[in-house]
């Protein structure tokens, strides 16, 4: 009789435990970030990622690491070309959990470099569409997975704004709409055919863009993925059909970031949208230093 109440017993005290050590790993890299000499550092990504971690740490699980991070990246690119005001976006809102992580995110990181960050997210509304062909994967998605309550997740949100309808008909209208450049944005679409639909706002003008362009695809890892349907069709599809618009992986991203994310699938999912046609695609971007090894001050319009 004794057993269960052992058990239950020993259970609190394991949960209790790991409670504590991650308190004190959470306080470790607080004690890190501050200590660290970042002066010493020839880029500043180093920087960068501090700025990631205070926002992740203040804010206890509620903000996406996949999220904050490349916010940050666009933030700072931002306020070195002296952009006042950038967009940031999520394709594929469903319950909103994400978009809600990045409206956090990007309320925070506006205060560290001022500059203003709009949130965006674009969603049919009713759940995945009907598949058009093999190359939306009808074998692993069902027509009307990932449903939105709209009236409830509209409650939630802060400022973000929700774009609900057709991705093909949401993302017209929105360039249409002059929005700030683009800096950042999560392609969670599922599909070919919608995802292709998404990535026409990559080929907009120059205007509606960062020169370069952070981007997350959630589904390119692992079965049932292929370079032959699906976002990694859709990505390469893209490059082939632009001359000066390309998207690539940020090769290496995981050894630039904080050790808890060396084995994360995240890294391996962002990519860098590079408009090589964008008047301000040249200029100095400051994820250098000066060769005498101080940070460019961020209010150098260069």
């Amino acid at each position: 009789m004794f057993k269960p109440l052992i058990k239950s017993m020993l259970q609190g005290l394991v949960a209790k435990a790991r409670t504590q050590l991650d308190w004190w790993d959470q306080e470790l890299q607080r004690e890190h970030m501050e200590r660290r000499d970042y002066d010493q550092d020839i880029l500043i990504f180093p920087w960068l990622n501090y700025q990631t971690e205070r926002v992740l740490l203040s804010q206890q699980g509620c903000c996406r690491p996949h999220y904050t991070w490349p916010v940050v990246q666009a933030a700072h690119l931002a306020k070195a070309l002296n952009v006042p005001r950038i967009s940031v976006i999520e394709f594929g809102v469903a319950g909103g959990n994400g978009l809600l992580a990045l409206e956090r995110a990007a309320e925070i990181i506006e205060t560290f470099f001022d500059v203003a960050i709009d949130v965006y997210g674009f969603d049919g509304g009713v759940g995945l569409p009907k598949p058009v062909d093999y190359r939306d994967l009808p074998n692993f998605w069902k027509m009307s997975t990932f449903g939105m309550d709209e009236a409830k997740l509209r409650r939630r949100l802060h400022r973000g704004r929700l774009l609900i309808g057709p991705v093909g008909e949401t993302v017209p209208a929105f360039i249409e709409d002059k929005p700030a450049p683009v800096g950042f944005i999560s392609y969670d679409l599922d599909y070919y055919s919608s995802t292709m639909q998404a990535l026409n706002l990559l080929a907009a003008d120059h205007a509606c863009l960062m020169p370069r362009v952070h981007c997350y695809f959630d589904d390119i890892m692992g079965s049932p993925y292929s370079d032959f349907t699906g976002e990694r069709l859709a990505i390469r599809e893209f490059n082939d059909g632009h001359r000066f618009r390309k998207l690539s992986p940020i090769h290496g991203l995981h050894y630039f970031l904080p050790r808890q994310y060396w084995h994360e699938p995240w890294p391996m999912q962002m990519f860098l949208a590079h408009i090589f046609d964008h008047p301000l695609y040249t200029r100095f971007d400051q994820l250098h230093k000066k060769p005498e090894g101080r940070n460019l001050d961020l209010q150098d319009s260069r």
